[in-house]
């Protein structure tokens, strides 16, 4: 019998010969289940799985002890597909890492019953599912990575079961919940990465056991609270990341214990703590991330004692003072970012010491001064950006010192003087941005020195001359902007033949004939060559643009025809040539320019019909054509465009919805394909010669909020189906020949603001229907044969009513008594009817109303000497009445009146007739006078802002004038940040214990203002809409998805929303301090918190919002409803401009009306009772009366010395008598004796309350004013 050993050898031997003989080489079920694993791969991926004689263990990626395979790792091997439940068989299994193999689906569940695994990696693939509580099974594993997939669920509690867990990374997935607190269980942690998931609740507190933790990063969660207090027991952290949640709190001191770390990265939190000096004792930090996190007070000089520091970012915060001198001794600084952070003085010339530092940005902060000498020692730098400031000074010489200076942007401060040519040693440079400063000449030539240099915008800035040779040397220019400048002489065309893509000289000078070079450009993407005196005519070489996607040329004098030729252009998405003298027929090949968007030929002398091509325009969805001599039918196949929904997550880069036709000659009917043009907003089809009836479907269009069809020739009653849409703002059929009642179903356009049906045939009753119309502001129903009694429930529904006139209809009866309780109302015409009686007692409560004609009825009046000061009223016309005239009333009322002797019949030795005969004769050759200039200032710059009102139509406008485009729409996609909250209504009942009114903290234009508190503890201000007003629940999203992303330190940000039904519901910051009218008027305080130089700051915060919202992008935000009280104040007394999120959009189309004027009586223009649009001017003058009220401590309206009843009146009074110091508010100036520069605000806000809108100057300009008298110091305080 052989011995033992001897047999078992034999036994294997054996055994091998077997396998081999099968063709297997099997070493046990591990190997057996590799083998099951390779016929689910992919034989390309891993081809030696393959190789017949290969041995398994030594098959890429497997290694083997005996026979169990302890490591699969096929990392960054494209295997594709799932993972395959056979990976559950290698009992064995110490490592699998199959990261990065593009693998798919859920996990399979037997993956979590690999108990003897160690390290298990499966991140960046799109791996789906949850971790299951089986996890729980692999008690041994030491490292987790399952980051970057698409995984979900909250984790489960048995994670903490880990004992010997050192890593645990799970960033970019979905996971949710609440962190579970067992994690503080993981002692052997060394390493947590849980960032960019969706993780909420606050960080347990239990995070302090982790003793071993070196790397911890919560980033880009939802977590709540403060940080959790014990951190700084987790002393040998070596990075920390809290970025981007929702923390709230103080940053505890105790991170000063951290004293290994290299990196803290806390920004983008909802702070309100100061930094504590504390962090100055961290040696060893090479990166301070504090950027965007509600941090105030000032910045601690400790943090110059951190010499390793190489970054740091302390951007959009609310500090006090300046940037500390001791960060001069942050020797390896590299970047030092600090844009829009509150910070204030001047730039500390320690800075120059940092001399590795590269970036460097201080943009939109209040810095003064000169730029410091001593930063020419940073040779280092690359980039430098302090734009947004209010530095003064030339550009110093010893810039050139930076040789490797690749960004300056300069832009938005004081700077003045000649651009020094030593610009041109900069070789390095790439961008130069010096926009909106006071730069003046010409601009040097030397500039093309640098021969790297793509981005040069040196706009709204004083250059003059030419540039006939400026920039021919630039060969690398792609960006070249010099708009709003005094720039002259003809365009060179040497402009052609540079790589530019982007070229804007819009409102120039420039004169002569646009070069023919200019169109053989083959990179030339965007033109904008408007508001200038270009001649000449658009050439058939304008085909050679073949890239051209935005050609703006409007508003120059170019004649002749539109080329055939510019069908070619297919790139071409925008096409502005309005405000020309261009002639002939437009070119159906224009139509071939398939992916125009929006095209504008407006104010020009076209003629002919529109070409049936236009149905080739499928993406369009704004054309203008007003004011030409276009005829024919409109053809239907107009609205094969108009029907492009934006989507609900756009970024709403252009306004759309516009459709001008008007004043024309286009005859025929309506076309009922119109219906389908489902995204007009604005359909302007006026002063055509249009007949027949009004098609059906116009009601349906579902975003229509302006509809104007008069001064056509229209007829048949108004049908009921215009009654039908949800969103219609403005309804304006005046001057047709429409006949029958006033349709009752007009009363349920519930939205409707303005109403004009003036100059038609209209008969029946007074329409009761009006009182359903709580929205309606002007109503003009004149010159029709209305008959019966002005009933009182027919116009006291509509309590928002500013304008009414029912004049020459057949009117019958006394007024209303309730008449007076129009608070609302400025115009009141009711003259050329068969009223009777006498005027209502109360007439005189009307505090607003400034023009009243209830002349040639039969009222009975008593018309005493001072009938005019008694009511009030600027213009009142009695005559023509049974009047008993009590002493000689002619001067008491011509005070302050319109032609007032005329009006009451003073001159009986002219007939009536004679005098209408006279006032028409007059009128009419005065408004021909007036159309001939505004014709001429169209066609050479922009249409006017206000236009005069018609005659008979007090407070509704003649037809609007199409404006100019400024610039090419857009909007700066760097503004947005963080998505919105979308609340569901559940919680905002829970949030304002359903919207109970002990919560109510304010109740604006648009809804009531609640304050509520979430559940996450977040004390916020919730505004409940008015829901008769709203959009759609698409239409809403989307315009809320886009306004909620501007973020400006000046304007209270939209957090977040509710739609459910009809509610919609508004989540913004809570402004503990309230609004400034609270301030000036409800404070027993308010003179020593709000002090000169607290109210100057006001004024400058207010204004950056403002023209942020004005200039910071386009469309350009018309706010329309400037006033004290939607001007907030943070804790720090910061003003915010809050409401904007609720104006419209408005695109450089902008003439086009928003009819939906909101304002305030007190802080409205003028110019806003006689149009019908809003504009920036308009804000202008309401944010003018904000300035009066800060420097008056008076209300906007209710003064008791009347000149025009209003504060603005008041002042002008004041400052004609020569008593300016006689309006400020003496509390004040006694405290401060600050009436100097009082007073040099007050003549701003005069500018800024200019009755004529053009005089008015931008909100550029009044920033920049304030900014100059904030920096003027001295002598301002003596008068």
């Amino acid at each position: 019998m052989p011995r033992l050993p001897e047999f078992l050898s034999l036994l294997f031997v054996f055994c091998i010969f077997w396998i081999s003989l099968s063709g297997k080489h099997v070493l046990g079920n591990d190997v057996q289940a590799l083998v099951k694993l390779r016929s689910n791969l992919n034989g390309a991926a891993v081809p030696n799985w393959f190789e017949r004689d290969l041995p398994p263990c030594n098959w890429t990626g497997i290694s083997c002890i005996g026979f169990e395979v302890l490591s699969i790792n096929l990392a960054f091997v494209q295997l594709g597909g799932s993972i395959p439940p056979v990976i559950g068989d290698f009992k064995s299994l110490k490592y699998l890492n199959l990261s990065n193999c593009g693998l798919t689906g859920d996990m399979p569940i037997t993956l979590w019953s690999l108990e003897k695994l160690e390290s298990l990696d499966l991140g960046s693939n799109e791996l789906n599912g949850s971790i299951t509580p089986a996890v729980s099974n692999m008690k041994m594993l030491r490292e987790l990575s399952l980051g970057f997939n698409r995984m979900f669920g909250a984790l489960p509690h048995g994670i903490g079961n880990f004992a010997q867990l050192t890593k645990l990374s799970l960033p970019s997935n979905s996971f949710s919940g609440d962190l579970p607190s067992e994690i503080g269980n993981l002692k052997n942690l060394g390493y947590l990465d849980l960032n960019s998931n969706l993780f909420s609740g606050e960080i347990p507190l239990n995070l302090a056991n982790l003793s071993r933790l070196l790397h911890l990063d919560l980033s880009h969660n939802s977590f709540t609270g403060p940080i959790f207090p014990g951190i700084g027991k987790l002393t040998g952290l070596l990075t920390v990341d809290f970025s981007d949640n929702s923390l709230t709190g103080k940053i505890p001191p105790e991170i000063g214990q951290l004293t290994s770390l290299q990196s803290l990265w806390i920004g983008m939190n909802n702070f309100n703590s100061e930094i504590p000096s504390e962090i100055g004792n961290l040696m060893e930090l090479n990166v301070l991330d504090l950027r965007q996190c509600g941090l105030v007070g000032q910045i601690p000089a400790e943090l110059g004692n951190l010499r390793s520091l190489t970054v740091v970012e302390l951007s959009e915060n609310q500090f006090e003072g300046q940037l500390p001198p001791s960060f001069g001794k942050l020797s390896n600084l590299i970047f030092l970012l600090a844009t829009n952070a509150g910070l204030g003085g001047y730039i500390p010339e320690e800075l120059g010491n940092c001399r590795k530092l590269e970036s460097l940005d201080l943009s939109f902060n209040s810095f003064s001064g000169s730029l410091p000498d001593s930063l020419k020692e940073l040779e280092s730098i690359r980039t430098f950006i302090v734009e947004g400031n209010y530095l003064t000074g030339p550009i110093p010489p010893w810039i050139s010192h930076w040789k490797v200076v690749n960004a300056l942007r300069l832009g938005k401060n004081l700077f003045e003087g000649p651009l020094p040519p030593l610009i041109g040693s900069l070789q390095s440079l790439v961008t130069f941005s010096c926009d909106a400063c006071k730069f003046s000449g010409e601009i040097p030539s030397e500039i093309c020195n640098v021969t790297g240099l793509n981005h040069l915008s040196f706009a709204e800035n004083r250059f003059i001359g030419s540039i006939d040779n400026t920039f021919r040397g630039c060969h690398n220019l792609t960006d070249l902007n010099l708009a709003g400048n005094n720039l002259s002489g003809v365009l060179p065309s040497y402009l052609g033949e540079l790589p530019l893509v982007t070229l804007d000289f819009s409102h120039n000078g420039f004169s002569g004939k646009i070069p023919g070079e200019f169109w053989a450009s083959q990179t030339l993407l965007e033109i904008a060559l408007s508001n200038n005196q270009l001649v000449g005519q658009i050439p058939a070489a304008i085909a050679n643009l073949s890239s051209i996607e935005q050609l703006l040329l409007d508003n120059n004098f170019l004649e002749g025809g539109i080329p055939r030729e510019i069908g070619m252009l297919k790139n071409l998405t925008t096409l502005s040539l309005h405000g020309n003298q261009l002639t002939g027929e437009i070119p159906p090949e224009l139509f071939d320019c398939v992916n125009l968007v929006a095209l504008d030929l407006g104010s020009n002398g076209l003629s002919g019909p529109i070409p049936r091509r236009i149905s080739q325009l499928g993406l369009l969805d704004n054309l203008v054509l007003s004011y030409n001599k276009l005829s024919g039918p409109i053809p239907g196949e107009i609205c094969s465009g108009f029907q492009q929904v934006a989507p609900s997550d756009s970024e709403y880069s252009q306004h759309y919805g516009v459709l001008d036709l008007s004043w024309n000659e286009f005859s025929g009917g309506i076309p009922v394909e119109i219906r389908q043009c489902i995204v007009v907003v604005n359909l302007c089809l006026q002063g055509n010669k249009l007949n027949g009836s009004l098609p059906e479907g116009l009601g349906d269009l579902p975003n229509l909020s302006q509809l104007d069809l008069s001064f056509n020739s229209l007829s048949g009653p108004i049908p009921p189906h215009v009654s039908t849409s949800k969103t219609l703002q403005g309804l304006f059929l005046s001057h047709n020949q429409l006949s029958g009642p006033v349709p009752d179903q007009l009363g349920s356009v519930s939205s409707l603001v303005k109403l004009n049906l003036s100059s038609n045939q209209l008969d029946g009753p007074f329409p009761l229907a009006i009182s359903h119309l709580k929205k309606l502001t002007h109503l003009d129903l004149s010159m029709n044969q209305l008959t019966g009694p002005i009933w009182s429930s027919g116009i006291l529904g509509s309590g928002s009513l500013q304008v009414l006139n029912v004049s020459h209809n057949e009117l019958t009866g006394p007024l209303p008594m309730s008449l007076a309780n129009l608070t609302a109302m400025s115009v009141l015409d009711l003259h050329s009817n068969n009223l009777s009686g006498t005027l209502p007692s109360d007439l005189s409560n009307l505090a607003t109303l400034s023009y009243l004609d209830i002349s040639d009825n039969h009222f009975e009046l008593t018309v005493t000497p001072d009938i005019c000061s008694y009511l009030g009223i600027p213009y009142v016309n009695f005559s023509g009445n049974n009047n008993n005239f009590e002493g000689n009333i002619h001067e008491g009322c011509v005070k302050g009146s319109i032609a007032r002797g005329e009006s009451l019949g003073m001159y009986p030795s002219l007939s009536r007739p004679a005098i209408w005969g006279i006032s028409l004769g007059s009128t009419t050759l005065f408004l021909f006078i007036i159309i001939a200039i505004l014709k001429w200032r169209m066609i050479r710059h922009e249409a006017p802002l206000a236009l005069l009102p018609k005659v008979d139509n007090i407070g509704l406008a003649w037809p609007p004038v199409k404006k100019a485009r400024e610039e090419a729409p857009s909007i700066n996609a760097a503004m947005f940040e963080r998505p919105l909250m979308r609340l569901m209504l559940a919680d905002v009942l829970v949030a304002t214990d359903n919207f109970s009114k002990t919560r109510i903290v304010g109740d604006g234009g648009f809804g009531t203002v609640y304050r509520g508190s979430l559940s996450d503890g977040h004390v916020v201000a919730v505004k409940r809409l008015d829901g008769a007003q709203v959009q759609g629940d698409r239409e809403f999203i989307a315009e809320m998805e886009t306004v909620g992303k501007v973020r400006h330190r000046n304007l209270v940000p939209l957090l977040g929303y509710c739609v459910s039904g009809d509610e919609r519901v508004l989540v913004y910051e809570y402004m503990e301090n309230g609004s400034l009218d609270l301030w000036l008027r409800n404070r027993a305080d308010a003179v020593e918190a709000l002090d000169w130089p607290a109210r100057l700051r006001i004024c400058i915060g207010a204004a950056r919002g403002l023209a942020f919202l004005h200039h910071g992008f386009t469309p350009r935000v018309v706010h329309r409803d400037i006033k004290s009280s939607n001007v907030l104040l943070d804790s720090n007394l910061e003003a915010r401009v809050s409401d904007f999120g609720l104006a419209r959009l408005m695109s450089a189309c902008d003439s086009h009306v928003s009819t939906q004027l909101a304002g305030t009586f007190g802080y409205i223009p003028p110019e806003y009772g006689l149009t019908m649009r809003a504009s920036a001017r308009g804000d202008v003058y309401s944010f003018g009366v904000v300035i009066m009220e800060l420097l008056t401590g008076r209300p906007a309206t209710g003064q008791e010395e009347r000149e025009g009843g209003n504060l603005v009146g008041w002042v002008r009074g004041m400052v004609r008598k020569g008593l300016e110091e006689g309006t400020l508010d003496e509390g004040v100036v006694e405290a401060g004796q600050w009436a100097g520069q009082m007073v040099m605000v007050l003549h701003l806000a005069g500018r800024c309350t200019d009755d004529d809108p053009t005089r008015r100057p931008t909100m550029l300009a009044v920033l920049e004013g304030l900014k100059e008298i904030a920096l003027d110091d001295t002598d301002a305080r003596v008068a």
